[in-house]
């Protein structure tokens, strides 16, 4: 990750307080989406419920079933989860990661990671999702409905 990245994620964490709730992390989390996205030129992302839904039930289904995976348990594709939700899209995107204790930290794994920066970074989503599950695993989904 470009150190202006890591930079810029330090004072972001430092800006934002502790969460306490779910609502809080992933209003945290579009936040530091949306000021990483504009300083690269990208439009801001909003949240939508039914891909929090989706995000939601593949971290738990990790967590009750001791999983790291894009795939869910019962086989499923990411595609597959979000029509689950009622999401129509034309493009979606998944990050997962594991063990972080706060969503600053899932950020900055995430934008250490090549390809989960890409989908954090890429001009094609307009909504995103996030959720946390037992044993620290962050799911976010990013989309786009319709198209």
């Amino acid at each position: 990750m470009p150190r202006i990245f890591a930079q810029f994620l330090l004072v972001i964490a430092l800006a934002i307080p502790a969460a306490a709730s779910a609502k809080d992390v992933s209003d945290q989390a579009l936040k530091m989406v949306n000021q990483i996205r504009a300083d690269q030129g990208r439009k801001p992302l909003s949240v939508s419920p039914k891909l929090a839904r989706a995000a939601d039930a593949h971290a738990r289904d990790m967590a009750a079933r001791n999983r790291f995976s894009h795939t869910g348990s019962d086989g499923s594709t990411l595609g597959k989860r979000v029509k689950r939700q009622g999401y129509g899209f034309c493009h979606v995107a998944e990050n997962i990661a594991m063990g972080q204790r706060d969503i600053r930290a899932a950020m900055v794994a995430w934008m250490n990671s090549p390809g989960h920066r890409k989908n954090i970074l890429s001009r094609e989503p307009t909504q995103f999702g996030l959720a946390r599950s037992a044993g620290n695993r962050w799911v976010m989904v990013l989309g786009r409905e319709g198209c």
